[in-house]
């Protein structure tokens, strides 16, 4: 239990480092919203005055600050007021419209690369040292260390430029109707979203999942297993992969962080009307309610998903316990 103890107090520091980061990085960027938006059209001083005015870009920090800790610790859910690019609407009303569409791409992904790196991982431990595993394992460093955005844009070329198989931006066509035909079209627009985002989540999964099969097949249970005359594949599912699966499940908090920031570059280069999209405008637009909220949304999943996936561990994992 001093494990779950420490990692809890650990996220609370976490939290509470990040939510004040939350705060000051928005504002450390050059500009604000009035500025941004008499930038491009001919307002009077007047008008600009009345816009930082009316978004309280007038108040003191140390105001704004205490409003901003008010919102989130005296309301239930969290109050960031209203955005400033899609006026009067609250951010959170943003949030709960876009987040279905960014949940539709990460959960999606997620399963899916899950499962291509499980599958990849049980034949490499049955062929050791062949063709099939190297090819694998360079595969998987190639998509982990390549940028989302250029994949994407790789598959935007091929499969919308070129070949005009899918479409490449939005969620859904302006014309696709209601019932099938809707569903057919959020599909369509999902694909290429949802297969870069699986391609980049595959390279860290597969690379986990490997290394840490190459520690098990050293094992003494594997070894007393394979002693006994069991089937090699007997012994990669139910030995080997399964005890793998500690290392991924221990990395949940630092996955959901990647996942997230991959999502957010995934939806801005196909145009994909999520979260993520929502916090690229809001950086463009100096929107800091947005950026304030969307920013306490991904901390508050990254640290519950880490400290769900330590008491997974140590429900799975007896040595931790003591």
């Amino acid at each position: 239990m001093d494990f779950l103890k420490r990692r809890i107090l650990i996220s609370i520091v976490v939290f509470v480092v990040a939510v004040n980061l939350d705060f000051i990085l928005p504002r450390l960027v050059p500009g604000n919203a009035a500025e941004i938006f008499s930038s491009g059209t001919k307002l009077s001083p007047d008008a600009v005055s009345f816009l930082i005015q009316r978004f309280g870009l007038n108040q003191s920090l140390s105001v704004q600050y205490y409003l901003f800790l008010k919102g989130i610790f005296a309301t239930w859910p969290p109050y960031f007021g209203v955005s400033f690019t899609f006026y009067p609407t609250t951010v959170t009303d943003l949030i709960a419209e876009r987040l279905p569409w960014t949940i539709l791409l990460v959960a999606s992904s997620a399963i899916i690369s899950f499962q291509i790196s499980y599958w990849l991982a049980v034949i490499s431990s049955l062929r050791r040292g062949g063709k099939f595993e190297f090819a694998s394992l360079y595969t998987s460093i190639l998509f982990w260390s390549t940028p989302a955005f250029w994949v994407g844009m790789i598959l935007i070329w091929l499969f919308a430029v070129d070949l005009h198989w899918l479409p490449v931006f939005g969620t859904a066509s302006f014309n696709s109707g209601q019932g099938l035909d809707y569903a057919s079209s959020v599909a369509a627009h999902a694909i290429l979203p949802v297969v870069t985002l699986t391609l980049i989540i595959f390279g860290q999964n597969y690379f986990v999942l490997r290394g840490a099969s190459q520690i098990a097949l050293k094992s003494d249970y594997v070894i007393t297993a394979k002693s006994r005359g069991l089937k090699s594949r007997t012994i990669a599912v139910n030995y080997v992969l399964r005890n793998s699966l500690l290392p991924s499940i221990s990395l949940i908090g630092y996955s959901l962080a990647s996942l997230i920031s991959a999502v957010i570059l995934v939806e801005a280069v196909f145009g994909y009307s999520g979260v993520g999209d929502l916090i690229v405008d809001a950086v463009f637009n100096r929107d800091y309610p947005v950026l304030e909220g969307s920013f306490f949304y991904m901390t508050l999943i990254v640290v519950i998903g880490g400290l769900v996936g330590d008491f997974i561990l140590v429900k799975l994992d007896p040595r931790l316990r003591s």
